[in-house]
């Protein structure tokens, strides 16, 4: 229908929440319900489940646990393997890899003729559900009447989420400044982009070989701290800072979002609307996103010559952005209600003139980190992708029953 297709294409540019509202004013995880994830369902919305083997490397590398000297198996032999085969329901980044996996289930015998479908869903939500990973969340099942326990996630009563980071954008952010945010610890970025452009079991036997020696030399370091024999490194030792203060992800990846500061925008119209005189700093989901945007800034410069050709991008882990903001938003609130507990608050005129001094609140606090300008522009592929699956629909009719005979039917 053409009316149809015009209002869509005029409903996106007139988005006036943008231009009344804030985006800033929101809590971090919230601002992420733009940016669509896609997941492998059945017609009614319930992800496949795959099983996924957790090695005692990667649960000590999660949760920092020591394994205990002489820790036996349910066998009873020391250092017994023991099965930890876990459900696991993935939430993708990219609707590539949904496809991906969908294409390789449909391949086997026992799925097919299987009705497949990629379903698209909020990274909020995601995130929300992937929070629990060690235990897992609930899945609603009843309490067993006779114990008096939660099922296990054998019986289906605990399941465990997973996002899985683009193997596209990846790419991109190992060619950027900050690298080893998102888990890309190769001596040199040419290896780390040649390494995501391999399958994902290489990928996958990749990284589990690279948990393996981080996780032996966080054990020898331990014990040469322990020993008194190590000090912490420092900058002044040649050691990379950043390097250094990442160096948990080695063996792991991230979700790698993109900033440029050059791309920095102030609204006019909602400065005067607002009394808004503070630049927002757009984070990219999308590394080609950023490069377009920041082609178009350049076009529409006085002065194009004096404004790099290529944009100076620095790669960020998604997930220690969204917790750095969560926890600087909490410093804010804390501050407001110092305010309000004060004595001085407590006075309206007394207040006004002195603002917050004299109510305790430590310096730190007041201090702005420009973490609450922060917008995150989704994807455009993937949001291109989810407006597709809209339109598209499923074909088919859920959740209709007949209808009830009434008049001469009813006789």
């Amino acid at each position: 229908d053409l009316s149809k297709t015009v209002i869509d294409n005029i409903r996106r540019p007139l988005n006036l929440s943008n231009l009344f509202g804030s985006q800033t004013s929101v809590e971090p995880y919230e601002r992420l319900a733009s940016q669509p994830v896609f997941t492998v369902t059945t017609p009614w919305g319930s992800p496949y489940l795959l099983f996924e083997r957790t090695d005692r490397t990667e649960s000590s590398l999660e949760f920092d646990e020591e394994e205990p000297q002489g820790a036996t198996g349910p066998n009873g032999g020391a250092g017994a393997k023991q099965d930890n085969t876990k459900q696991v329901a993935l939430y993708f980044m990219d609707e590539e890899d949904a496809m991906r996996l969908r294409d390789e289930m449909l391949q086997m015998d026992q799925m097919s003729g299987a009705d497949m479908r990629i379903t698209a869903s909020s990274l909020s939500k995601a995130i929300s559900q992937s929070s629990s990973l060690h235990k897992g969340l609930l899945t609603g099942q009843p309490i067993d009447v006779h114990t008096g326990k939660m099922k296990g996630p054998t019986e289906g009563g605990v399941l465990r989420y997973k996002i899985v980071p683009p193997k596209r954008e990846l790419f991109y952010a190992a060619r950027c400044k900050g690298r080893e945010r998102v888990g890309l610890w190769n001596a040199n970025a040419e290896d780390d982009a040649r390494l995501m452009m391999q399958s994902v079991p290489v990928i996958g036997g990749t990284l589990a070989n690279m948990r393996t020696s981080a996780f032996e030399k966080r054990k020898r370091e331990r014990r040469a701290a322990a020993a008194g024999q190590v000090s912490e490194p420092t900058a002044a030792d040649g050691v990379d800072p950043i390097r250094h203060q990442y160096r948990h992800m080695e063996g792991f990846v991230g979700i790698p979002v993109f900033h440029c500061p050059g791309l920095q925008k102030y609204n006019k119209i909602k400065g005067i609307l607002r009394n808004e005189r503070k630049k927002q700093s757009p984070v990219y989901f999308s590394y080609e996103d950023l490069e377009e945007s920041y082609a178009a800034m350049r076009s529409k410069a006085k002065n194009p010559s004096g404004i790099p050709e290529k944009p100076d991008v620095e790669v960020y882990n998604l997930m220690d952005l969204v917790t750095s903001m969560d926890r600087d938003q909490w410093k804010v609130k804390r501050t407001s209600q110092l305010k309000r507990d004060g004595i001085l608050g407590k006075i309206p005129l007394v207040n006004k003139i002195t603002g917050t001094e004299g109510c305790g609140v430590p310096e730190t606090i007041k201090q702005s980190s420009g973490l609450e300008q922060i917008v995150f522009v989704p994807n455009s592929k993937n949001t291109d992708f989810k407006a597709s699956i809209t339109k598209g629909g499923n074909g088919k009719a859920r959740g209709l029953r007949p209808m009830r005979p009434w008049g001469r039917d009813a006789m």
